[in-house]
């Protein structure tokens, strides 16, 4: 039984500046925002009037009623997570201590609670004052703007980042509850598969009372049918269930591009003597994951294996959605994953500055086929693991949350940290403790440790990046391609690139223009204006938009036109890493381009901004991460054709159409009942270069079966610097909901905008004479603009 604490509090700070009643789960900031007691934080610069309250603490106090006390029971306090240092009280007596955002705290309180009227208070800490202090009394470690938030564990995100706003939040951020239980509970509880026939191993912790072991047992059923029962022992852990069982005919779970992301409906029940004391049920899918690692002519690969079937990984970094998670709802979760699935995305990776992410964030994954690549929330930072206190703190919280998390047949890798490695070898992350860089005992003692113990079912892995010679290698293992953008370098050298597993790259781009409109007045419009700047975390963030849109597309003073180019040029960027990754693999195996979503409004790497409008790289993902896509590369003066298959083999018709910009009609080429074996990149021909004036060109590749068209893609060779687009002349009619779309020459990031929306089936692309474009669906008041109308 729960007694849920949820609800309704009275919430005031040490100055007693404010009291209101606050909202549980919830932050301070969301609170104050929501009553009108601060302004919206997201925008103008309203963002820099919260920083004062990171230096409050605050207090929760709520009065809740007990109708009686079984004294055959147990009642635990269960704070599922507090951000972050908090003192508990109930009827004035003090229970225990939170340290950790990221650690679910139990407390016996049985002794403490009456029948009738109780008391809850919960004291929150600052979250920068303390570590402040600690920070005093150990020293500064390299953590970029706010060294201090080494020294806390709390979502590293929230002290600001690149992308991100700092607002350090304060509050009962999730579920709060009394749990009364009879003897003991099982906790934990999950099952993996131990190879493809069908031999599953169960396991799960129990917290009992009583040397009896004889008299529990653990019965385990699934889909409500097939049932057996597991004995409880001692281990050196603590008590324990864990047998292998041979399910026969066993349904597997595969990404959803792979097959049928079917899950089972496990369940656990803890018995004594026959009698049912406390209960767990989860959908768990059954798979095996495994990480390929063996030399492949140019290094060492790094290919994901689900039951045996290779995958190239096509994705993005995944962070935090909101800067202040009391607004973030299961609604969102959903939301943004099924537009990850919509785009082809069959892997998202959980960044390690943001948080182990709601249980509603994996279950969806699940659900869904999408596979996670999960990080430890260790960021961009030396920590402090040489003091032993820190070092039993993060161990904690990793083996709670593997734990937690192991379950989830969607999660196929534990990350130790984020980029912390390659801060060791190649940035200024140099301070050793008995010749040991700051958070290597965590990385790679301690971690891999944990996860052999608690999870034997998938790869552990040090930092990311990580592999080879050095943390950043192209060699080996995965790697961060942030010398082009961050280094300034434009996106045309990634074609260079030969990593083996790219987990992070990306280029800027503003966000929806209805978005700035959000946040922004119209005095304010500038890309260098005071609020801009506030919505551009990135040292020299629009100096690098400028430089790489003038680069492409001439000087562009228009605001409007900045708006635009920054999304088609961010979307021409990721499109020419992705096409030439995919084309390697499994040279490369996986692209997971930074990133998905944003956590406020604000000019970002993201492909679907804080409201979750889409930027035209959202669109141009749908297409370059199709499991089908022709693409058209200069190499050597030669136009070379290719198909990329990631799924079953199948015949089809591929057509190649070389357009100068003027819209003439240069080459044209069909090819036939193509044979496209299953999983392979196929060079299709190679047609000369030098016959053409190739920087006046942009190619149009078109795959059909059965006389309907699957894919298409663009390939633009023009320097639009030199010879600059015309007026593609684009025209259009209705039919019904139906949108048909013609021009009469090339049209480039063609911007379909509905009731001032973008339209989301399909948009920012490529248009070309004598080949229309049917759009359905489409109602309301039509805006239809394009690349030449803001060069």
């Amino acid at each position: 039984m729960q007694i849920s604490l949820n609800g309704k509090w009275q919430v005031y700070d040490n100055e007693k500046e404010f009291e209101f009643e606050g909202n549980v789960p919830g932050t301070v900031q969301g609170d104050l925002v929501d009553l009108k007691l601060m302004p919206h934080p997201y925008i103008g610069k309203n963002e820099g009037l919260f920083k004062r309250l990171e230096w409050k603490d605050w207090v929760y106090e709520k009065s809740f009623n007990i109708d009686d006390i079984d004294q055959g029971k147990r009642y635990d306090l269960v704070l599922e997570g507090v951000d972050t240092l908090a003192n508990i009280y109930i009827n004035d007596q003090y229970v225990g201590k939170t340290e950790d955002m990221f650690i679910e705290y139990r407390f016996n309180v049985k002794k403490y609670l009456k029948v009738g009227e109780n008391s809850i208070k919960v004291e929150i800490l600052s979250p920068i004052d303390f570590p402040k202090r600690l920070e005093k009394n150990y020293g500064k470690l390299h953590a970029g703007e706010e060294t201090a938030r080494v020294y806390i564990r709390k979502a590293q995100y929230s002290y600001g980042w690149d992308w991100g706003a700092r607002i350090a939040t304060s509050g009962i951020y999730r579920n709060i509850y009394i749990d009364s239980y009879k003897d003991g509970r099982i906790f934990g509880s999950t099952a993996y598969l131990e190879d493809l026939n069908g031999k599953v191993t169960f396991t799960g912790y129990a917290d009992i009372d009583t040397d009896k072991l004889e008299d529990y047992h653990v019965e385990v059923s699934l889909n409500d049918s097939l049932t057996f029962s597991l004995p409880v022992f001692r281990s050196n852990e603590g008590f324990k269930f864990k047998e292998t069982k041979t399910i026969e005919d066993i349904k597997l779970w595969y990404p959803h591009d792979l097959g049928e992301s079917y899950l089972y409906k496990v369940g656990f029940k803890l018995k004594r003597n026959n009698e049912e004391i406390y209960s767990e049920e989860k959908k768990i899918g059954f798979r095996i994951v495994r990480v390929i690692r063996e030399n492949d002519g140019e290094g060492e690969s790094f290919i994901f294996e689900i039951n045996g079937k290779k995958i190239f990984a096509k994705g993005a970094n995944w962070i935090p959605a909101e800067n202040i998670l009391s607004w973030l709802k299961g609604s969102d979760y959903e939301k943004l994953i099924q537009m990850a699935k919509d785009a082809n995305m069959n892997m998202l990776r959980v960044w390690g500055g943001g948080l182990y992410e709601d249980p509603t964030f994996y279950n969806i994954c699940n659900e869904v086929g999408i596979l996670v690549w999960q990080d430890f929330m260790f960021a961009c930072a030396e920590y402090p693991d040489h003091i032993e206190w820190f070092r039993k703190l993060a161990n904690e919280e990793v083996k709670q949350n593997v734990i937690k998390l192991r379950h989830h047949p969607s999660i196929v890798l534990w990350c130790g940290n984020n980029e912390n490695n390659w801060g060791f070898e190649e940035w200024d992350y140099k301070i050793k403790v008995d010749g040991k860089n700051l958070g290597n005992r965590l990385y790679l003692e301690d971690f891999p440790k944990i996860c052999s113990d608690e999870d034997p079912s998938r790869l552990y892995w040090p930092s990311s990046p990580y592999g080879g010679i050095k943390a950043n290698s192209n060699q080996a293992g995965d790697r961060h391609v942030w010398e082009i953008w961050s280094g300034w370098q434009d996106f045309k050298h990634y074609p260079k690139d030969t990593s083996k597993f790219v987990s992070e790259f990306g280029f800027q781009a503003a966000p929806d223009p209805q978005t700035i409109d959000y946040f922004a007045l119209a005095k304010e419009m500038d890309i260098f204006s005071k609020v801009m700047l506030n919505h551009n975390k990135q040292v020299e963030g629009p100096e690098r938009l400028l430089k790489f849109i003038n680069n492409h597309y001439g000087l562009v003073n228009n605001f409007d036109s900045i708006i635009y180019l920054t999304q088609l040029n961010q979307a021409e960027a990721i499109k020419t890493g992705v096409e030439h990754w995919r084309s390697r693999k499994y040279k490369t195996a996986g692209t997971l381009y930074w990133q998905i979503n944003d956590s406020w409004p604000v000019f970002s790497w993201a492909s679907i901004d804080y409201f979750k409008r889409p930027k035209g790289l959202y669109f141009y993902t749908k297409r370059f991460y199709n499991p089908v896509l022709p693409i058209a590369k200069i190499k050597d003066d030669k136009i070379v054709v290719s198909i990329i298959n990631d799924g079953n083999s199948l015949k089809a018709d591929l057509e190649f159409q070389l357009w100068s910009l003027d819209g003439n009609l240069i080459d044209k080429k069909s090819y036939a009942e193509l044979y496209i074996s299953e999983d392979t990149v196929i060079t299709i021909d190679n047609i000369c270069a030098k016959d053409f004036e190739i920087n006046n060109t942009i190619a149009f590749l078109r795959i059909k079966q059965n006389g309907k068209t699957i894919i298409e893609n663009h390939e633009l060779f023009a320097d639009l610097r030199i010879n600059r687009l015309n007026d593609p002349e684009i025209f259009y009619k209705k039919d019904g909901d139906s949108l048909i779309l013609e021009c009469k020459k090339p049209a480039l990031g063609v911007n379909i905008r509905v009731d001032g929306e973008n339209f989301t089936e399909d948009n920012f692309f490529a248009l070309f004479p004598n080949n229309s474009r049917i759009l359905k669906n489409v109602v309301g008041e039509i805006s239809i603009k394009s690349a030449y109308d803001f060069i």
